[in-house]
């Protein structure tokens, strides 16, 4: 898994040019860029690395710096992520199985947005960050990115959100997901963490035979 920085499916956005002027300019431009990859600081948002149309290239650009549309709605950071990145060792994926999904997405007031699926990604400890929840089954949550299209009055989103799977409903154009969430499920977070080999009772036979069989040790 990558440490830090990692390769990202590349993207078109436009980049609020506040990032460009440490938030001191008067008026707001909005920069052509292609996001390319992203950086995973613990307890930061997500930042990314971008390419301008002006073939400048900008690193740990803020979540919130990115847009879809130059009409867009005014969420703030805390709407957009509701975690900060939970190591600086990370995996991006983008499955195949939710590539260009519908999904809608809650926001901190209950109400629901549309969105589109980009990728997800997940944590694990490592030395520097053996002290956070990526590893923590009751803890632990992947960051799915998704566009903001537009919210139920139809009022253009267009922002970047990194949520977590219990704060989103998936779409599918097949036959699959047949029932609606009508009310909020009773559902627990799992919190059991296993290994295979904890029991200590069988052993492996102490040779190199290929099919090697298992013992009792008591």
């Amino acid at each position: 898994m990558p440490y830090l920085n990692s390769n990202i499916p590349t993207f078109f956005a436009y980049l609020k040019s506040d990032f460009l002027y440490n938030n001191t300019n008067k008026n707001t431009e909005y920069i052509p860029c292609e996001v390319f990859g992203v950086t995973s600081l613990t307890r930061r948002c997500l930042l990314f690395q971008i390419m301008t149309e002006f073939g400048s290239r900008h690193d740990r650009v803020p979540i919130h710096y990115l847009v879809r549309d130059p009409k867009h709605s005014k969420l703030d950071l805390d709407w957009l992520q509701l975690w900060d990145c939970y190591s600086n060792s990370l995996s991006v994926t983008r499955y195949e199985y939710h590539k260009n999904a519908s999904v809608e997405v809650q926001l901190k007031n209950r109400e629901w947005i549309e969105g589109k699926y980009l990728f997800t990604i997940d944590w694990h400890d490592n030395p520097d960050a053996a002290y956070g929840y990526s590893e923590m089954a009751g803890g632990h949550k992947c960051g799915h990115l998704i566009w903001g299209l537009q919210n139920k009055k139809g009022d253009p989103v267009n922002q970047l959100f990194l949520q977590p799977n219990n704060r989103l409903i998936w779409k599918d154009g097949g036959a699959f997901i047949s029932k609606k969430l009508d009310k909020k499920p009773d559902w627990k977070v799992f919190e059991g963490e296993f290994t295979c080999e904890g029991k200590g009772k069988w052993v492996a036979e102490d040779n190199y035979d290929y099919f090697y069989q298992f013992k009792n040790n008591e």
